[in-house]
Protein backbone atom coordinates (compact mmCIF):
# COMPACT_ATOMS: atom_id res chain seq x y z
CA UNK A 1 0.00 0.00 0.00
CA UNK A 2 2.70 2.14 0.77
CA UNK A 3 4.06 2.24 -3.02
CA UNK A 4 0.46 2.96 -4.08
CA UNK A 5 0.47 6.29 -2.48
CA UNK A 6 3.72 7.35 -3.03
CA UNK A 7 2.68 6.74 -6.81
CA UNK A 8 -0.13 8.94 -6.33
CA UNK A 9 1.96 11.99 -5.61
CA UNK A 10 3.03 13.78 -8.59
CA UNK A 11 5.31 16.90 -8.28
CA UNK A 12 3.54 20.39 -10.31
CA UNK A 13 6.68 22.17 -9.92
CA UNK A 14 10.48 22.16 -8.38
CA UNK A 15 10.39 23.79 -5.04
CA UNK A 16 13.68 25.60 -4.62
CA UNK A 17 15.32 26.27 -1.17
CA UNK A 18 15.25 29.96 -1.32
CA UNK A 19 11.76 29.99 -1.60
CA UNK A 20 11.11 28.20 1.64
CA UNK A 21 12.44 31.39 3.61
CA UNK A 22 9.98 33.26 4.79
CA UNK A 23 10.32 36.97 4.03
CA UNK A 24 10.55 39.52 6.59
CA UNK A 25 8.26 42.37 5.67
CA UNK A 26 10.10 45.30 4.96
CA UNK A 27 8.88 48.31 6.93
CA UNK A 28 9.61 51.75 5.85
CA UNK A 29 11.53 53.88 8.51
CA UNK A 30 8.41 56.19 8.25
CA UNK A 31 6.08 53.69 9.03
CA UNK A 32 8.20 52.16 11.49
CA UNK A 33 7.97 55.42 13.69
CA UNK A 34 4.63 56.20 12.89
CA UNK A 35 3.75 52.55 15.10
CA UNK A 36 5.78 53.48 17.79
CA UNK A 37 4.25 56.92 17.99
CA UNK A 38 0.60 55.06 18.09
CA UNK A 39 1.45 52.71 20.71
CA UNK A 40 4.04 54.67 23.32
CA UNK A 41 2.60 56.00 26.36
CA UNK A 42 4.32 59.35 25.89
CA UNK A 43 1.66 62.15 25.94
CA UNK A 44 1.45 64.03 22.26
CA UNK A 45 3.25 61.26 20.38
CA UNK A 46 0.04 59.44 20.00
CA UNK A 47 -2.03 62.02 19.07
CA UNK A 48 0.58 63.30 16.08
CA UNK A 49 0.55 60.05 14.38
CA UNK A 50 -3.15 59.51 14.99
CA UNK A 51 -3.84 63.30 13.53
CA UNK A 52 -5.34 62.75 10.14
CA UNK A 53 -5.47 67.08 8.92
CA UNK A 54 -2.64 68.95 8.90
CA UNK A 55 -4.05 71.91 11.38
CA UNK A 56 -4.51 68.71 14.27
CA UNK A 57 -0.96 67.31 13.19
CA UNK A 58 0.69 71.05 13.71
CA UNK A 59 -1.11 71.90 17.21
CA UNK A 60 -0.06 68.66 18.86
CA UNK A 61 3.43 68.84 17.39
CA UNK A 62 3.57 72.22 18.83
CA UNK A 63 2.05 71.15 22.05
CA UNK A 64 4.21 68.42 22.58
CA UNK A 65 7.78 70.53 21.35
CA UNK A 66 6.66 73.58 24.59
CA UNK A 67 5.96 71.17 26.77
CA UNK A 68 9.17 68.98 26.15
CA UNK A 69 10.43 71.95 26.24
CA UNK A 70 9.05 73.94 29.21
CA UNK A 71 10.35 69.84 31.06
CA UNK A 72 13.61 70.12 30.09
CA UNK A 73 14.18 73.66 31.50
CA UNK A 74 12.81 72.70 34.70
CA UNK A 75 14.94 69.27 34.71
CA UNK A 76 18.40 71.58 34.52
CA UNK A 77 17.17 74.45 36.53
CA UNK A 78 17.22 71.71 39.55
CA UNK A 79 20.42 69.61 38.15
CA UNK A 80 22.21 73.18 38.65
CA UNK A 81 20.22 74.27 41.91
CA UNK A 82 21.19 70.56 43.22
CA UNK A 83 25.15 71.32 41.71
CA UNK A 84 25.61 74.64 43.44
CA UNK A 85 25.16 72.80 46.87
CA UNK A 86 23.55 75.91 48.58
CA UNK A 87 23.59 75.94 52.63
CA UNK A 88 22.37 78.30 54.82
CA UNK A 89 24.56 79.39 58.06
CA UNK A 90 22.98 81.54 59.46
CA UNK A 91 19.06 81.34 61.48
CA UNK A 92 17.25 83.94 61.99
CA UNK A 93 13.95 83.06 64.72
CA UNK A 94 11.17 85.86 64.38
CA UNK A 95 8.86 85.56 67.44
CA UNK A 96 5.56 87.79 65.99
CA UNK A 97 3.55 86.92 68.96
CA UNK A 98 3.86 85.26 72.53
CA UNK A 99 2.33 81.60 72.25
CA UNK A 100 0.09 81.22 75.06
CA UNK A 101 -0.17 77.54 76.64
CA UNK A 102 -2.01 76.40 79.72
CA UNK A 103 -0.51 76.11 83.19
CA UNK A 104 -2.90 72.71 83.32
CA UNK A 105 -3.64 70.30 81.43
CA UNK A 106 -6.20 67.44 81.49
CA UNK A 107 -5.03 63.98 80.31
CA UNK A 108 -7.97 61.04 80.80
CA UNK A 109 -5.63 58.12 82.18
CA UNK A 110 -8.45 57.41 84.60
CA UNK A 111 -9.31 53.57 83.94
CA UNK A 112 -13.14 54.28 84.90
CA UNK A 113 -15.44 55.73 81.88
CA UNK A 114 -17.29 58.81 82.79
CA UNK A 115 -20.24 57.40 80.97
CA UNK A 116 -20.27 53.94 83.69
CA UNK A 117 -19.46 56.58 86.66
CA UNK A 118 -22.01 58.82 86.57
CA UNK A 119 -24.96 57.82 87.19
CA UNK A 120 -24.22 55.62 90.74
CA UNK A 121 -22.67 58.03 91.49
CA UNK A 122 -25.57 60.68 91.07
CA UNK A 123 -27.23 57.66 92.98
CA UNK A 124 -24.40 57.78 95.92
CA UNK A 125 -24.88 61.48 96.66
CA UNK A 126 -28.41 61.75 96.29
CA UNK A 127 -28.98 58.77 98.78
CA UNK A 128 -26.94 61.39 101.05
CA UNK A 129 -28.62 64.59 100.44
CA UNK A 130 -25.58 65.75 99.39
CA UNK A 131 -26.71 67.36 96.13
CA UNK A 132 -29.95 66.99 94.73
CA UNK A 133 -29.84 66.79 90.80
CA UNK A 134 -29.79 64.37 88.05
CA UNK A 135 -27.59 66.99 85.48
CA UNK A 136 -25.08 64.37 84.17
CA UNK A 137 -23.40 67.17 81.81
CA UNK A 138 -22.03 69.74 85.12
CA UNK A 139 -19.85 68.64 87.78
CA UNK A 140 -20.12 70.81 90.84
CA UNK A 141 -16.92 71.41 93.47
CA UNK A 142 -19.10 69.53 96.25
CA UNK A 143 -19.55 66.66 93.68
CA UNK A 144 -15.73 67.05 93.32
CA UNK A 145 -15.16 66.25 96.65
CA UNK A 146 -17.90 63.47 97.08
CA UNK A 147 -16.01 61.72 94.29
CA UNK A 148 -13.28 60.73 96.37
CA UNK A 149 -15.74 58.66 99.17
CA UNK A 150 -17.52 57.39 96.60
CA UNK A 151 -14.20 55.90 94.72
CA UNK A 152 -13.40 54.43 98.49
Amino acid sequence: MANTANNRVVPVASIEKQAWKLEAPKHRRRSIIREFALNTSTHGLPGMARSESKHNCIFWTLSFFIFAAIMIYFVTQSITNYFQYPTQTSVSIFVERSQVFPAVTFCNYAPARYDLLIEPFLNYTNSINATNTNDTTTFTVKQAILLRQFLQ
